[in-house]
């Protein structure tokens, strides 16, 4: 009995809110069940709302929240920042842990990014003779042997990349965070062995002095 009359409640609940809410002239808008749960007032981006205190409806990120996908890079803009970089800065990757094959497939895209962004300045070998400057359209590029950058690290390098440094201008919008470590990676290679395609063989001696 119980369930019966609860079956004749639902139908009756359902024929009211039906023949209530639908009319045969659609040009009049018919009564709504809950309509605040579905028709929200609406505001463009750009224009004033009364809802918050500084009237506007285009909203700021919550302090303290980062962006998906995006990395902090705690190291500053700054002589004292490069020196840190320098000094702390290391590579995410531990590069022993990785098969011969992920190393070889590291190298073969940080080659193509270095080829793409670098090479034009730094030239193929590293050795400061690209495109440009054998045109001379920028002069004073640097080798990245370790005779005329003897103190440079994996670190330096990805905060010169970040920011920039002298006539380079910063690469930080280009290139996503594993983008910029796999050219670090190509970079130290070169600086090991100029040779026009360096080996993978040299990751391995940075990461094992056993090779």
């Amino acid at each position: 009995m119980k369930k019966t009359f609860l079956i004749l409640g639902t139908v009756l609940a359902l024929a009211l809110v039906f023949g209530t809410s639908c009319r045969r002239d659609k040009t009049q808008t018919a009564l709504e069940y809950m309509p605040n749960m579905y028709r929200g007032p609406a505001f463009e981006a750009y224009t004033s709302n009364p809802n918050f205190e500084d009237g506007l409806s285009a909203r700021k990120p919550v302090n303290g929240t980062i962006a998906r996908g995006y990395i902090p890079y705690d190291y500053s803009n700054s002589q004292q920042g490069y020196d840190s970089a320098l000094a702390y800065l290391k590579t995410p990757w531990d590069l022993r842990s990785f098969t011969s094959e992920e190393k070889e497939l590291l190298m073969q895209d940080a080659k193509e990014l270095y080829t793409i962004f670098c090479s034009h300045c730094h030239g193929e070998k590293g050795d400061g003779n690209g495109i440009l400057v054998e045109r001379e359209k920028i002069l004073g590029v640097p080798s990245y042997s370790s005779e005329k950058l003897p103190n440079i690290t994996e670190g330096s390098i990805y905060h010169v990349i970040m920011y920039g440094k002298n006539i380079m201008g910063s690469h930080a919008s280009q290139l996503s965070h594993d983008e910029r470590w796999k050219i670090v990676q190509y970079v130290l290679q070169l600086r090991n062995d100029p040779s026009p395609n360096p080996v993978t063989a040299s990751v391995e001696e940075q990461t094992n002095p056993e090779v």
